[in-house]
């Protein structure tokens, strides 16, 4: 919408094809990230950099893992039940650090992880259809059902 931000730049990540600013929000006094292609007229301010504590407390392998389409959102270690051949796209998604991965039967595994709870991971689990199935915790089920009902109400 044209609104200028006043940020302090760090790290410049690619995600989704995407590639992401993570600053140091002025406005929010915390680390944020920016969709590149949407900048415009960025501009140098000459202003000390803000956030350098902040920064140094990211794990930056750990904040791409859990953080889907650079939205972020309330951190939970959520569980998941996937059929097996996802394996290898869980294991990209979240790594092995800080990740349970469990069998739950012949045909599936589960997957504890921490992840910013968004629409975009909604969305993301959303696109595996009936192939991965939330498992917990049951705030997160009830914020997931409510992102579907929302969803579902627009072709009603």
């Amino acid at each position: 919408k044209g609104e200028r931000y006043t940020v302090s730049p760090y790290k410049l990540l690619i995600n989704d094809g995407n590639y992401y600013l993570l600053s140091f929000d002025d406005k929010y006094k915390k680390m944020r990230t920016y969709r590149v292609d949407r900048m415009r007229d960025v501009r140098l301010t000459g202003q000390p950099r803000d956030g350098v504590a902040e920064f140094a407390e990211i794990d930056l392998r750990d904040y791409t893992k859990r953080t889907f389409s650079m939205f972020g959102g309330k951190t939970e270690r959520v569980e998941m039940r996937f059929i097996n051949p996802l394996l290898h796209t869980a294991i990209d998604r979240f790594g092995t650090t800080d990740v349970r991965y469990s069998v739950v039967d012949e045909t599936h595994f589960s997957v504890t992880a921490n992840v910013d709870v968004s629409d975009q991971f909604f969305g993301w689990l959303l696109g595996f259809g009936k192939r991965v199935k939330l498992l917990g915790p049951p705030s997160v089920i009830e914020k997931f059902r409510s992102y579907m009902d929302k969803v579902r109400e627009m072709y009603l």
